[in-house]
């Protein structure tokens, strides 16, 4: 009888050893330890399999985008280096920036727009130095962003949750739909509530 080798396995039971091997916990995901060892060392086994697990590795897992060149230079996390390469880049769908909101952003709404619109996931991480020092304005270079199928904003954002729920439904809007601009006299800065929550498109 011939020895069964690893490509011989159904593909379903291929992309769970791959996922088990190369997926890491979302960053928002609560953990006392530091994240789990990944092992892309699979993806020198033979071509198909590079094939197979290259895809799993960068469109199922979320990546840190860059604080100035967001899409332009991701990375898996801090301890990664960054992604540069043309062909890899466009693989990743699942994004997570962190946003200062008493500091100049330094990218302007429209590199926004175009670096996460059409996203399967996007988690923006929200700071401040003092909690209530400041109020949403750096989070409006999100408003261009459309056709994510999943959208987070948390962090230092209890003081303005009209706006995170109405920005969080903006994002994931389709491209072609059509997003009422925010009534900004419904966000009460200072209001102490709490926005932390999925919003899935089509709800």
């Amino acid at each position: 009888m011939a020895s069964l080798t690893f490509l011989d396995l159904p593909g379903e039971i291929r992309n769970q050893i791959y996922r088990r091997l190369l997926i890491l916990p979302p960053l928002s995901t609560s953990r006392l330890l530091s994240n789990p060892p990944i092992y892309p060392q699979i993806l020198s086994v033979c071509r198909k399999v590079h094939e197979e697990a290259r895809q799993i590795l960068y469109s199922c897992n979320t990546f840190l985008a860059h604080p100035n060149l967001l899409s332009g230079l991701p990375r898996l996390r801090l301890c990664y280096d960054t992604i540069s390469s043309s062909t890899l880049i466009p693989l990743i769908q699942r994004y997570h920036i962190r946003v200062r909101l008493d500091c100049d952003p330094n990218f302007p709404l429209a590199k926004a727009t175009n670096a996460f619109s059409g996203v399967e996931e996007l988690t923006i991480e929200v700071f401040q130095a003092q909690f209530g020092s400041s109020d949403y304005k750096v989070l409006r270079l999100f408003e261009g962003v459309r056709g994510v199928k999943r959208a987070r904003v948390y962090g230092s954002v209890t003081a303005f949750p009209e706006y995170v729920a109405w920005l969080e439904a903006a994002i994931v809007t389709p491209k072609e739909g059509v997003v009422e601009v925010f009534d900004k006299g419904r966000a009460v800065i200072g209001q102490a509530r709490t926005y932390d929550i999925w919003t899935h498109g089509g709800r």
